[in-house]
C-alpha cells in the first residue's frame, strides 16, 4: 500500500528547523559565506556574478538576479518536481524526522485530509441530485438561461430546506470532519450541528486541477447573506483561488488572455458566449495571491467588474496588482447596472463578445476619470495622484515612462512632477564588483522603515498601529507593511509564514529586506552608531510623510498656471493657498525631523 503522511504546520516546522539549508542547496550550487549569509551562481538562471544568497537563520534564499525565493520545501519543489506532500517528505528523510504516517489502503485507514476529500465529493453528488428536485433552484437558473446540461457542466446543485438533509445523507462521515470541511455548522449555544447551506442554490468551487474544495451558495429568497460560501480553512481558502480556472486554464493557455469578472453567473456568462477564458474573484476584493495565480496564468487580463460604483473601484484596485505583476491590462467598464451576465441577456453573444474585443486600455480607462484641465483642481490631482500610483508600479521602466507620458499629453501635468522619484536617475539595483560584494544598492528610505520593523521586531510591533496607510508609495511595500501588522507579535516572524501570505513582490522585497538585516548583524548592533533602531524610525517616517506632501505642492503649480493664463482669479488664489498651506505643513515637518528623539515619540503616527 501507498504510504500517505499527515502533514500539518507544526510537523512543516520541524522539518524546516531540522533541514540544513546551506547543505541542501549547497548540492546544486557553490556557495561561500558572506557575513550572516551564504551567497553563489543561482541554480535557477544562468548569471556570471553570483546575487543568489542563502540565509540558514531565518530559513530562506533569495536571487536579486531572477527573484527566486523560498523556504527548504519551495527549493525541493522547484528543482526536483515534487508535489508539496513528496517535498516535506524528502527532505523530512534527509534530516531524519519522523513523519505522522497513514495508509492509504482502506476508507477506515485513510487520514482526515483524504476523508475531507471524499466528504466534499458525496456532498457535491448529494447536492446535483437535489436539484431535480428543488424547483425554486431550478427556476433560478432557468431565468439566467441556464438548461439542465447547464447546471450539470458547471457544477451546479441544491440545498434541500431543511436543518439536517446533507448530514443523514452524508451519515457515513465523521460528525467532525464535516464540520472541518465547512459541510455543517454547530450552534455555539446550543451545540446542535445542522446543514450549513439549506434552501439554497450550489456551486463547485474547485482548484486548477478540478478538484472541488469548497461551495458557493445563494439565496433563493431574501435569506441573508445571498451569498455564502464554505468558511476558511487549509483546504478552502477563497483569496487564493479563481472559480473558473480549471475550465479556463487551456482556453488562457492558448490565447495568453484572461478575462476577470466578480460572480460564478458572471464567468458562466463569458463562457456561454464562446469566452471559456474568464474567471472570477467570487467578490469585487481581488487578493495579492489571486493575482499571482492568474499572472502565471496569464500575459494580459481584460478587468470586467460590475459597471456600478463598487465594481469600478475594485476594478482601479485589481489594475494595479495586475500592473505590479508585469500583466497587461484592459479594462471592460459595463453600464452602470449592468453586470456580464445582465449584458449578455440583454445584448445576445455577440454583443459580449464585442465588448470584449472593445475593452479600453489601461491608459484609457484610468484617463476617464480625471476631471477635465479647469475642474475642481483638488479632484483632478486625486484622480492623477491614483493612476500615478498605479503606473509607479510597472516594473518595466519603459513602460512606466510611456505610460506617464501618456498621462501628461492628456492631463497637461509634466512628465517629470508625474514621475517624481521615479524620473531621478538612479543607481540600478544590482551591482556587479570584483570582489564579489553585496550585489544590490542600498535601502529607500521607505525600505529601512519596514527593515527596522523586521529587524527590531517585536518592540517594533507598536509602531505598526501608526503607520498611515499611504506611507508606502510601492505596492509590494504596503502590501507587505500589511502582512506584518497582522503577525503576532508574541511569535518570532516567520518567513515561511509570513511570505506565504503576500503576494510576489512583496515576498521578494520580505526576502531582500532580511537579507539587509542579517548583514547588519544583530539589532542592538545595527543601531549603533546611526539613526536607525526605534529612534530612527519616527524621523523616517516624517521623511516619508514630507515626501507625500511635497509631491502634492507639486502637483498644483501646473494647475496655478492654467488658472492665471485662463484669467480665473478666483480658482488661482484658491489653489495658491492651498500650497501655502502645504509649504507651511512641510516646513514644521522638517523642524520635528531636526528635534532630539524622545522615547515617547515612537508610538506617534507621523
Amino acid at each position: 500500500m501507498e504510504t500517505q503522511y499527515d502533514i500539518n504546520d507544526d510537523v512543516k516546522r520541524d522539518v524546516l528547523q531540522a533541514t540544513d539549508l546551506v547543505s541542501l542547496i549547497g548540492g546544486a550550487t557553490s556557495l561561500k559565506k558572506v557575513g550572516a549569509s551564504w551567497k553563489g551562481l543561482c541554480p535557477f538562471h544562468g548569471e556570471k556574478t553570483p546575487s543568489f544568497y542563502v540565509h540558514p537563520t531565518k530559513g530562506f534564499y533569495y536571487c536579486f538576479g531572477c527573484g527566486a525565493k523560498g523556504d527548504a520545501i519551495t527549493f525541493v519543489r522547484e528543482t526536483e518536481r515534487m508535489e508539496f506532500p513528496e517535498a516535506v517528505a524528502y527532505l523530512a528523510r534527509l534530516a531524519g524526522v519522523a513523519l505522522p504516517v497513514r495508509r492509504s489502503g482502506s476508507r477506515a485507514d485513510r487520514g482526515k485530509e483524504t476523508r475531507g476529500t471524499e466528504a466534499l465529493v458525496a456532498a457535491a453528488r448529494f447536492f446535483r441530485a437535489e436539484l431535480a428536485r428543488h424547483a425554486a433552484a431550478r427556476r433560478l437558473l432557468e431565468r439566467r438561461g441556464l438548461s439542465p446540461k447547464d447546471a450539470e457542466a458547471y457544477g451546479f446543485g441544491a440545498a434541500p430546506d431543511g436543518w439536517e438533509g446533507l448530514k443523514n445523507a452524508l451519515a457515513e462521515f465523521p460528525e467532525e470532519l464535516l464540520l472541518q470541511a465547512g459541510l455543517l455548522a454547530r450552534n455555539p449555544e446550543s451545540g446542535r450541528v445542522y446543514d450549513r447551506f439549506r434552501n439554497r442554490l450550489t456551486v463547485e468551487i474547485k482548484d486548477p486541477r478540478g478538484e472541488v474544495l469548497g461551495f458557493g451558495a445563494r439565496a433563493l429568497g431574501d435569506e441573508q447573506p445571498k451569498y455564502l460560501n464554505s468558511p476558511e480553512s487549509a483546504r478552502f481558502s477563497k483569496g487564493k483561488l479563481l472559480y473558473g480556472l480549471d475550465r479556463a486554464k487551456e482556453a488562457i493557455r492558448t490565447g495568453g488572455e484572461a478575462i476577470l469578472c466578480e460572480g460564478y453567473f458572471d464567468r458562466i456568462a463569458f463562457e456561454r458566449a464562446g469566452l471559456p477564458n474568464a474567471v472570477a474573484s467570487m467578490g469585487t476584493a481581488l487578493t495579492p495571491a489571486q493575482a499571482d495565480l492568474l499572472a502565471r496564468h496569464a500575459s494580459s487580463v481584460v478587468v470586467a467588474y460590475d459597471g456600478d460604483e463598487a465594481g469600478r473601484s475594485a476594478a482601479k484596485k485589481a489594475f494595479a496588482l495586475f500592473v505590479a505583476r508585469g500583466v497587461q491590462v484592459k479594462h471592460l467598464l459595463f453600464p452602470e447596472k449592468h453586470d456580464p451576465d445582465s449584458f449578455l441577456a440583454e445584448k445576445g453573444a455577440e454583443g459580449l463578445r464585442q465588448a470584449v474585443s472593445s475593452a479600453r486600455t489601461l491608459l484609457e480607462s484610468l484617463l476617464l476619470e480625471v476631471p477635465a484641465a479647469g475642474g475642481d483642481p483638488n479632484e483632478r490631482a486625486e484622480r492623477i495622484g491614483e493612476a500615478i500610483e498605479i503606473v509607479n508600479g510597472a516594473p518595466d521602466r519603459l513602460l512606466r515612462y510611456e505610460l506617464l507620458s501618456g498621462l501628461s499629453r492628456a492631463t497637461g501635468v509634466p512628465v517629470a512632477v508625474l514621475a517624481g522619484d521615479k524620473g531621478k536617475k538612479q543607481a540600478p539595483r544590482t551591482v556587479e564588483t570584483a570582489e564579489g560584494a553585496r550585489a544590490e544598492s542600498p535601502l529607500d528610505n521607505e525600505e529601512t522603515v519596514l527593515s527596522i520593523l523586521l529587524s527590531e521586531w517585536p518592540a517594533s510591533a507598536p509602531l505598526l498601529g501608526g503607520l498611515p496607510p499611504d506611507v508606502f508609495r510601492r505596492a509590494g511595500l504596503k502590501e507587505l507593511a500589511g502582512a506584518i501588522r497582522e503577525a503576532d507579535p508574541a511569535l518570532p516572524l516567520d518567513f515561511s509564514q509570513l511570505e506565504s501570505h503576500v503576494g510576489a513582490d512583496a515576498g521578494r522585497a520580505l526576502a531582500r529586506l532580511l537579507l539587509h538585516a542579517a548583514d547588519a548583524g544583530s539589532p542592538a548592533e545595527a543601531a549603533k552608531g546611526r539613526p536607525e533602531g526605534l529612534d530612527g524610525l519616527r524621523k523616517r517616517l516624517l521623511r516619508l510623510k514630507i515626501r507625500l506632501l511635497e509631491e502634492r505642492r507639486a502637483a498644483l503649480q501646473p494647475e496655478i498656471q492654467a488658472a492665471e493664463r485662463a484669467g480665473d482669479s478666483a480658482r488661482q488664489l484658491q489653489l495658491s493657498k492651498r500650497k501655502n498651506e502645504l509649504s507651511t505643513e512641510i516646513s514644521r515637518l522638517k523642524a520635528e525631523t531636526k528635534r532630539e528623539p524622545n522615547p515617547r515619540d515612537a508610538g506617534e503616527g507621523e
